[in-house]
């Protein structure tokens, strides 16, 4: 099973990126958060996160979150220019301000608008293609429209994530829509979608043994270790995966605190890491993590957090 990081604005990045993969590997890919043309010009946090400086030594495929074919084309040069060879184009971010100005999976009810933009890709021999998608931004059928374009496109792949755009992150994934999808798909699949624990992907896995990818973002940010243990073939203890975790935790938390300006940013930035990670660490003691208002009280608190789930790692979740 190859697994591959997904993409999650503000969480996933360069940094984060590099450090999951040197402390826990298994990562086939670390896909960057969507960059964009933003008022006729490129985002400057997008081009540092890119910069091939930021990225030496980790498997990066940039996403681009075009609009059109001339969009796509300029991100396209853009990703060349720092030496990447394989672009996936998002067609999946579901969220308003982005699908409702026809980016994301927003393009996905606009047949010709798609059709366009991935013509565009035959301009470019020299860089491989991916797509990123849902089944539709409205209705579970739109992708029924761009099949036959998507599979006359030359792809690495597709992602699918089997929500509507209007979902969000909302309800269930129409796993029975997945199926028809890959029935009509004449592409190599990587599924995405509410895999978040080795016991989600033991079932994924029985039930669709033919895909042999699958994509996480929120699953690998709650349990960053997942890519160890899937990909490991001996078995790692609750106490030595809690000790592992500690360290990719501090050594986080210490370059944030080198590079941050000032207090506020840091914790700011600190705080944002709990928003997914480990929920299931001691409840009690991720609270006083997040609600810490000063470094020292949040050093204190994380201390206390892992000396207490290391202690009774035993009765308390790890996996």
């Amino acid at each position: 099973m190859q697994l591959y990081f997904a993409p999650l604005q503000g969480y996933t990045t360069a940094l984060y990126r590099q450090l999951h993969h040197s402390m826990w590997g298994g990562i086939t890919s670390y896909y960057t958060p969507f960059v964009r043309i933003e008022k006729g010009d490129f985002r400057r946090r997008d081009l540092s996160d890119i910069a091939h400086e930021n990225n030496i030594g980790t498997p990066v495929v940039p996403q681009m979150l075009p609009r059109d074919a001339n969009e796509l084309q300029q991100l396209t040069e853009l990703f060349l220019n720092n030496g990447y060879k394989h672009a996936d184009i998002n067609m999946g971010c579901p969220f308003p301000p982005v699908a409702l100005h026809g980016r994301g999976s927003g393009l996905l009810p606009h047949k010709e608008m798609v059709t366009e933009l991935l013509h565009a890709t035959r301009k470019y021999p020299e860089m491989q293609f991916s797509v990123k998608m849902r089944l539709g931004w409205e209705d579970r059928n739109e992708w029924r429209e761009l099949i036959d374009i998507l599979n006359a496109t030359p792809l690495t792949h597709i992602t699918l994530h089997p929500r509507i755009g209007r979902q969000l992150y909302k309800g269930s994934v129409d796993i029975k829509a997945f199926e028809e999808f890959c029935l009509h798909c004449s592409h190599k699949i990587i599924y995405n979608g509410d895999i978040n624990t080795p016991a989600d992907v033991e079932r994924f896995t029985a039930e669709y043994p033919a895909v042999e990818c699958i994509m996480m973002g929120r699953g690998l940010l709650a349990r960053p270790y997942l890519s160890t243990l899937l990909s490991c073939a001996t078995t790692i203890s609750p106490s030595e995966i809690i000790e592992r975790t500690y360290t990719f935790h501090n050594t986080l938390y210490n370059t944030l605190k080198a590079t941050s300006q000032g207090e506020s940013q840091l914790l700011q930035r600190a705080h944002a890491l709990w928003e997914y990670f480990l929920p299931q660490a001691p409840h009690k003691e991720r609270k006083a993590v997040i609600k810490s208002s000063s470094a020292r009280q949040y050093e204190c608190a994380t201390e206390k957090l892992f000396a207490t789930w290391h202690a009774d790692c035993d009765n308390i979740e790890v996996m």
